[in-house]
């Protein structure tokens, strides 16, 4: 891949679907890929400054404070299911989710976390907290998700866990899809709770990210197979297939491309 204007950096090279304004604010001026990520936080954060209590769900509220009293975590542990018939919003915990969701008990949503509309959150989801769920999104049993965005018409229904990653429209996560946020580290960093920046190189040429955990970046309208494992730093661009039980290696893929194996992940990435 020679340097095209770097059009890897390029938000719309793997997304079209933007026009949600929240979707719109985050990606604004965003110099590469992962940018939206390093304001996700703020952003959620901002959404409820003028935002009040709002509605109801049925579920246990628990949190946790530090010794000021200041808001450690707190998160909702769904008890019954239920579609919601208005908004809820706990601007404490700075939890939103829309109407029309389908919140199946078992389910767990930590703080700062955004769900749209008509979204299913079923039995074992695990919503760790600083998500953004789009319209129409599922999120399924035991799949855990994190310091991540879903742009619309997410399905991560089975035994996932997508890390610090952000994922288009339209895209199927097949059953236990895994994408992985954190390289290997040393037993001296593991001993130092040291998390070192990951390396990430394209055409040769070093990419500061200043990132110790990222995920990937995946576009409109791919599919990932059942047990397929994304390494840190995987950008897919629209409509990729991975096929089952393939390991993907860092780096860029072209619009289309089928990755079966190995060899697949080494010819798009000379």
């Amino acid at each position: 891949m020679n340097d095209q204007n770097n059009n890897w950096k390029a938000l719309g090279n793997y997304f079209r679907e933007t026009q949600n304004p929240f979707i719109t604010d985050l990606f604004h001026q965003a110099i590469f890929p992962w940018s939206p990520l390093e304001k996700l936080v703020d952003h959620i954060t901002s959404l409820f400054e003028n935002l009040e209590n709002k509605g109801d769900i049925p579920a246990k509220k628990t949190v946790l404070r530090h010794q000021n009293q200041s808001l450690l975590e707190g998160a909702y542990f769904v008890n019954e299911t239920s579609i919601l018939a208005e908004d809820f919003i706990d601007s404490e915990l700075r939890i939103l989710i829309k109407k029309g969701t389908f919140l199946e008990a078992g389910a767990t949503i930590k703080n700062h976390t955004v769900i749209e509309e008509k979204c299913e959150i079923r039995q074992g989801a695990y919503l760790r907290g600083f998500c953004y769920i789009g319209q129409n999104c599922v999120v399924g049993h035991t799949s855990e998700i994190k310091h991540s965005v879903f742009i619309r018409h997410v399905e991560a229904g089975h035994f996932a866990y997508i890390g610090n990653s952000i994922i288009g429209s339209f895209v199927n996560l097949g059953a236990g899809t895994k994408i992985s946020n954190l390289q290997f580290r040393n037993f001296d960093d593991k001993k130092r709770i040291h998390f070192p920046e990951i390396p990430f190189n394209i055409q040769g040429k070093k990419i500061d990210t200043g990132l110790a955990k990222f995920g990937a970046v995946i576009g409109d309208g791919c599919e990932t197979g059942c047990n397929s494992v994304l390494s840190p730093f995987v950008f897919l661009e629209p409509e990729c297939w991975i096929m089952p039980n393939v390991n993907v290696l860092k780096g860029v893929y072209p619009k289309g491309c089928m990755i079966k194996n190995l060899q697949d992940c080494k010819k798009y990435n000379k």
